[in-house]
């Protein structure tokens, strides 16, 4: 597999991680990953620091907190 080049768009970001894109946009939000923005005006992050932060976050919901399906 070759290696993923510095800077990648959110949807290149997500598809690089398996995750979806809001989730990308949800880590700009918070602060945490930094951003540039291309002269073309798109948004990209380093691809190091999404690759870094993949594997430290949680999948799935919080424990205690319902699914959609309640009373069925």
């Amino acid at each position: 597999m070759s290696e993923p080049r510095e800077w990648v768009t959110a949807k290149e970001a997500a598809l690089l991680i398996g995750r979806h894109v809001s989730q990308i946009y949800r880590w700009i939000d918070a602060g945490r990953l930094a951003t540039r923005v291309r002269a073309d005006g798109v948004t990209v992050v380093l691809s190091k620091a999404v690759l870094r932060i993949e594997p430290s976050v949680k999948r799935g919901r919080p424990r205690g907190v319902p699914g959609g399906r309640i009373g069925r």
